[in-house]
């Protein structure tokens, strides 16, 4: 049975984010990479979500731009649904937070109406309508009919392992204190080598880059408990390839305050997101291991115009539509977020993925 992933730790006295982490390198050492954002990020007391996510605050995500997203996604399922004659089906997404895109989604289904939208999100359970909030992918629980799931920047927001290349050598790049955060390199644990050895990346030499290994067991998790699915992923991300022709030569992680981009994730901890970008072919690719198949991969404006946003727009109001416009804008958004869609059990040609 497939354990249970939580991003979660037990505090005690310390009264911020930075004095958690010095407290906790006084007592274990070095920490990964992945154990300092679990702590800066997830920590239930001090962690930048312990309050949940506030939206606009810090950065913008696709929902949060205009409504107009998640009645596009919704008339993605509503299509799908139609092509494979089924009026019953549930949608799960991966970190809905408020459910503000949840009830975008919901309302483009004007027809169809799925038995429930369960929100995997850290925090209470609750309920409002059809939408159910777990705090775990354990509480979606066995479903043995049609399932949607969506991910929209989900995977970007996991702790993550960074690893460089130093002299022909891959090690591992961790956190010290001393008057200050600092980074030294380590061997490779035997987990993260089992990972890359399992799905392999090619460094160049000097090069770091970011290695998500959370992604495999929640992968694991959702594939377990769906039979007949689909999968679509919004997010920011790239392909091994880039990473061998120099793309991210210091890896691809960054904070997010009050809407600036900060280098520096050393500061303000607690009080800034921790991101970075997704590699695509580790997530296909765990993703395939546990029976999915990919149906396709396109920049986010394209897969709007092809499941209908421009019908949308269309319905809006002048300013409205301005405002929408940001989701389809090619020099920004609209195609530095990549989609990505599966398909379990089935056979699924998704309209967001139609190209001419």
């Amino acid at each position: 049975m497939v354990e249970d992933v939580r991003f979660s730790l037990t505090t005690e006295n310390p009264s911020s984010v930075e004095e958690l982490l010095k407290e906790r390198i006084a007592r274990e050492g070095l920490l990964t990479y992945e154990a300092f954002v679990e702590t800066a990020l997830f920590d239930r007391r001090l962690g930048y979500y312990s309050a949940g996510k506030q939206d606009r605050k810090d950065y913008y995500t696709s929902p949060e731009i205009h409504a107009v997203f998640g009645r596009t996604v919704g008339r993605c399922i509503a299509d799908a649904c139609v092509h494979l004659n089924v009026s019953s089906f549930t949608i799960v997404e991966l970190g809905g937070a408020s459910g503000r895109f949840a009830k975008d989604v919901l309302s483009a289904l004007t027809v169809l109406s799925p038995e429930r939208y369960l929100i995997v999100e850290n925090g209470p359970k609750r309920e409002e309508g059809c939408i159910r909030w777990v705090d775990s992918i354990k509480g979606v629980g066995l479903q043995d009919g049609l399932a949607f799931v969506l991910a929209n920047e989900f995977f970007d927001a996991l702790p993550f392992h960074r690893i460089i290349n130093r002299n022909g050598t891959t090690e591992e790049i961790c956190i010290g204190y001393d008057r200050g955060f600092f980074e030294q390199t380590i061997p490779l644990s035997k987990p993260l080598r089992a990972f890359l050895e399992r799905y392999p990346l090619s460094v160049p030499v000097g090069q770091a880059i970011e290695v998500t290994t959370n992604g495999l067991p929640l992968v694991e998790q959702i594939s377990a408990l769906l039979e007949k699915a689909c999968f679509i992923v919004f997010d920011y991300g790239y392909h091994s390839a880039e990473v061998g022709r120099g793309r991210f030569p210091e890896g691809s992680v960054l904070g997010y305050k009050e809407r600036r981009m900060a280098a520096d994730v050393f500061r303000d901890l607690g009080n800034m997101d921790i991101t970075h970008h997704v590699n695509f072919d580790h997530l296909s690719a765990m993703l395939e291991d546990q029976g999915w198949k990919k149906e396709g991969e396109i920049e986010q404006y394209r897969f709007l115009f092809n499941a209908g946003i421009v019908e949308e727009l269309a319905a809006l109001s002048v300013d409205q539509r301005i405002k929408a416009k940001w989701l389809i804008n090619p020099e920004g958004l609209g195609s530095m977020v990549s989609v990505l869609g599966f398909s379990k059990g089935l056979s699924l040609p998704l309209s967001g993925f139609k190209r001419s």
